[in-house]
């Protein structure tokens, strides 16, 4: 099988670069002697990063990229043309775009590489943490467990999802509007939000509608058998997520959905329950019970067992 080459995007030379005074932007461009060329526009509003990536190669590559500011930034990109990946190898996350697509994410990380097809037309948004946490509402469920994932360094990544009309309209406007100086950089700030917040809507819709589809409803009982088989093992959302081929967020708000609870307590629930069989059927000691059952301290687990039972396990030993 045909494996792309991985070179350092230190390995492309700056050979050209300019500023735009009609619109602000940096242009760029770097050569590559053995794949090519790759063209970029780059504009920076303060809080918000804006590029446009044109890239003509000779053939596929892999480019690495070390620079340690994955996580400040939540990451909005889109293929206008052209495939592309962003590869995560701590997380084992590929996140493909193919052309008129786009993802949104966040992640804890610092090195990453782009699967770079011959021809493409990349357009990236990078918003600083902070202030695409204060475009968050505590008040919606969907934003509140966005907020909570970035203030938490968890994986955010619900997929890929298509570039509809009006985004590619707005697109366009970014980078191609008659305006100049000032008034063009406040046309490019408004339109790269109201982008952002035509692709949240995008994304939350289709993950809402998919939960709803039988397919799904029959994949959220699978989920819930497999937990009720294994809810010894030690589990976390992005192995379960992994398991059955979904992304955390689709797991949580579906699971949630089908039994009220979240995947962890649910979990609980079971291992405390099956500890109240194990005390009034076994003679093992309250500390293997607590033990068995992923509690490290006895003191939290006799804590655990009457906040759900109304009594202290060591009641039923008397």
């Amino acid at each position: 099988m045909h494996t792309a080459p991985t070179i350092s995007m230190d390995e492309f030379v700056h050979y050209t670069t300019g500023k735009s005074e009609a619109d602000g932007f940096q242009e760029v461009e770097r050569a590559h002697p053995d794949f090519g060329i790759w063209k970029e526009k780059f504009l920076d509003l303060g809080h918000i990063r804006v590029y446009e990536h044109r890239v003509n190669l000779d053939k596929e590559v892999n480019v690495l990229f070390d620079d340690g500011t994955v996580d400040k930034y939540v990451h909005h990109c889109m293929s206008v043309e052209g495939n592309i990946a962003a590869n995560f190898r701590d997380y084992n996350i590929s996140a493909a775009l193919s052309p008129k697509s786009f993802h949104n994410i966040f992640l804890p990380g610092e090195e990453y590489y782009l699967s770079l097809g011959k021809q493409f037309i990349n357009v990236h948004i990078e918003v600083e943490r902070s202030y695409y946490l204060g475009l968050l509402d505590d008040n919606e469920c969907w934003s509140a467990e966005l907020k909570e994932r970035i203030l938490n360094n968890l994986v955010y990544y619900p997929g890929e999802f298509k570039l509809s009309l009006p985004m590619l309209q707005t697109i366009h406007q970014i980078f191609n509007s008659s305006m100049s100086g000032s008034l063009k950089k406040l046309l490019i700030e408004a339109k790269v939000h109201e982008l952002l917040a035509l692709q949240l809507h995008s994304s939350i819709a289709s993950i809402n509608s998919g939960v709803k589809r039988n397919t799904d409803i029959e994949l959220f009982h699978a989920i819930k058998e497999y937990l009720d088989k294994t809810f010894l093992h030690d589990h976390s959302l992005k192995n379960i997520a992994r398991h059955f081929a979904i992304n955390e967020f689709s797991l949580k708000k579906g699971f949630r959905e089908l039994t009220g609870t979240s995947v962890f307590d649910y979990l609980l629930n079971k291992r405390l329950e099956y500890s109240l069989q194990l005390l009034q059927n076994t003679e093992q000691s309250i500390t293997s019970i607590g033990s068995t059952v992923g509690y490290k301290y006895p003191n939290h687990f006799s804590s655990a067992f009457k906040k759900k039972f109304g009594y202290n396990p060591a009641n039923l030993r008397k």
